[in-house]
């Protein structure tokens, strides 16, 4: 299957309040990394291959390619078009369109024909993790309709947005440093996470969440969460970022949370059966030298993530799974550790989740923003590297 990449001019979009128009006229075009030649249509390109635009979703919607599928917008390789641009440092401050378009096809292309030869996904889905999904098997939900909603608002919650008590204006610039992307997919599959049945509602005559320590099977706590300490308050924000009130925490977010403030146990919804990782976890590239390479990065991001993805339920309905509330708990906690380093060394931290931290920085503090993420095993992206030499140069 043939993948090819295409880069609209960014002057033809316009996002405003009041409308956005978006034209598909003027870009440049590549299929696996070939030449890039400019195209004044999406008419003029081959049908018989994959596009993945450089377009967000909503203007892919108003552009009506949704409907559309030899096209992908901007998050179909679950890192976003612009992002991969910045992490190999071919932003158009570094290098012309053509180059950029190029080699964005090119990864693209290589991901593919990994996912397929390796893994037999067949790309057809919005995302290719969805695709993952279906080629590994993953479990279906099989939740009991009592107790989703209690699962929902954990899984349906990938990052963290924090909240500061003085804010910063939005001007101020923003980098975004990772974890190597295998390493990362590795440990949060690693997670035992519980099955979809055997799950038990216990209502507690205390508030005290003493006794959730001699639990040794998943559980959720409904609880409520105060008097946080101030010196981790910020970073933590709890429940910031989700689009419900979060009420339950799994024991993941329940074993971190509560070393930082009060919590408030009003029940506990436990599994008695045990937890184990998932199968699908033993699917990740497993080579000595193969967290140096990107595409495997990609295709273990494809992997976790799509394990996090809603699943079949019945008929034409999809709900998540156990497993992915779990396995976002991990990636959360896991990133809330990052961020609490690099908020203590002073940074402002504006989120975190799914393997990556979000940073502004003032004027002049891109050089010391970018040396601590990297002091504490973070990966900044190449162009903001290349941003930074830059701006030493002209001061020296």
């Amino acid at each position: 299957m043939r993948i090819g990449a295409i880069y609209f001019d960014p002057s033809n979009n316009i996002v405003a309040n009041d409308r956005t128009v978006v034209s598909l006229d003027g870009a440049w075009a590549s299929i696996g990394g070939g030449q890039a030649r400019r195209v004044q249509s999406i008419h003029d390109l081959p049908s018989d291959a994959i596009w993945l635009t450089n377009l967000p979703f909503n203007n892919f919607w108003r552009a009506g390619l949704t409907r559309h599928p030899n096209f992908r917008h901007e998050g179909w390789l679950r890192t976003l078009f612009p992002q991969l641009v910045t992490e190999l440092g071919i932003d158009l401050n570094c290098v012309t369109p053509d180059i950029a378009v190029s080699t964005i096809a090119a990864v693209a292309q290589r991901t593919v024909n990994a996912a397929m030869s390796r893994y037999g996904v067949h790309p057809k889905n919005r995302r290719l993790n969805e695709d993952f999904a279906v080629a590994m098997g993953a479990p279906r939900s099989a939740l009991p309709d009592i107790f989703y909603t209690h699962f929902d608002g954990v899984a349906d919650h990938p990052t963290v947005s924090v909240i500061h008590g003085t804010n910063y204006g939005t001007c101020q610039p923003t980098v975004t440093v990772r974890r190597n992307r295998l390493r990362h997919a590795r440990e949060v599959l690693a997670t035992p996470v519980p099955p979809d049945s055997g799950w038990e509602l216990e209502r507690v005559n205390t508030q005290n969440d003493k006794w959730l320590e001699s639990i040794d099977t998943p559980f959720l706590v409904r609880c409520s969460v105060s008097n946080v300490k101030p010196m981790i308050a910020e970073i933590l924000s709890w429940g910031s970022g989700s689009r419900d009130v979060r009420e339950w925490l799994t024991d993941i977010e329940w074993r971190v949370v509560r070393q930082y403030g009060d919590i408030a146990v009003n029940s506990a919804l436990v599994c008695r059966r045990p937890a184990t990782p998932l199968p699908q976890a033993k699917l990740l590239p497993d080579g000595p030298l193969d967290e140096l390479s990107l595409t495997n990065g990609l295709i273990a991001e494809q992997i976790w993530t799509g394990m996090t993805n809603k699943q079949h339920y019945k008929a034409d309905t999809q709900r998540y799974t156990a497993a992915a509330a779990w396995l976002r708990a991990a990636d959360r906690m896991a990133m809330f550790n990052y961020a609490q380093q690099l908020y203590g060394r002073g940074l402002n931290v504006m989120n975190y989740g799914v393997g990556n931290v979000v940073l502004r920085y003032p004027e002049n503090g891109l050089r010391r923003t970018l040396d601590i993420a990297t002091d504490i095993g973070l990966m900044p992206p190449a162009s903001k590297l290349s941003e930074a030499a830059m701006m030493e140069r002209m001061a020296a």
